[in-house]
């Protein structure tokens, strides 16, 4: 019952129904999932693990948010491993998976011409779990899954700040990076991933920065806090 009230609690946070800040009361939560509070208390420590909950001894759980520190970091270690992934891929998936990689852009581009935001992020989420899959690499599938729910967390952040045309824009990119896998090019298809990376980046960034901005106290508010 605890690893189904952290699924249930992880669907919250990342599809944006528990926002980031929000106090995670045990009591509520219970009556919310209608499980037991040693069942939360289990689904809490989990989603502490995984970095979508932070805790405080004065304040209790909370929801927790990222920094463009933190943020920055998580994209140096994809733009480090995922262009290697796809070299990997290259040499050692089948036919099945990159028809299954070419599958996923499809869904993702469909979604974006749908408006469906859940879709899209949930492909995002797939597209890359087939890449890694497809390389065939065991670490690096456990290394990159410790971060899979921030990174998804990030997902989520940017696709809902994204217009249109940039998910858009995504999606013809993810097809590009799958039109290089299909023709066996694995210096093309690692710098297509890392452009894609870093292209992520540099938008996840900004956003955060002007979040933090906007969420910074006054000059005002920080002089009365000081008196």
């Amino acid at each position: 019952m605890g690893e189904l009230a952290a699924q249930k609690l992880r669907e919250a946070i990342l599809s944006g129904r528990l926002e980031a800040g929000g106090r995670l009361v045990q009591e509520e939560l219970c009556a919310r999932i209608g499980v037991s509070r040693t069942c939360v208390r289990e689904a809490l420590q989990q989603l502490e693990n995984e970095g979508l909950v932070e805790r405080s001894p004065t304040q209790g759980h909370r929801v927790a948010s990222i920094s463009s520190d933190e943020a920055r970091q998580i994209y140096e270690i994809r733009a480090a491993l995922e262009p290697a992934m796809a070299r990997r891929f290259v040499e050692r998936a089948g036919d099945k998976q990159i028809a299954a990689l070419a599958d996923t852009a499809r869904r993702i581009a469909d979604a974006v011409s749908d408006g469906q935001m859940n879709r899209y992020v949930a492909g995002l989420h797939d597209f890359y779990h087939l890449l890694l899959e497809g390389a065939g690499n065991e670490v690096a599938w456990r290394f990159l899954g410790t971060l899979d729910a921030r990174v998804t967390y990030l997902r989520r952040v940017t696709a809902e700040k994204a217009a249109p045309a940039r998910r858009a824009e995504t999606a013809a990119l993810l097809q590009a990076i799958v039109e290089a896998l299909r023709a066996r090019d694995a210096e093309a298809a690692a710098t297509r991933c890392r452009d894609f990376v870093l292209r992520s980046a540099r938008f996840a960034l900004a956003m955060l920065d002007d979040m933090a901005a906007e969420n910074a106290p006054s000059p005002a508010r920080r002089a009365r806090a000081a008196r």
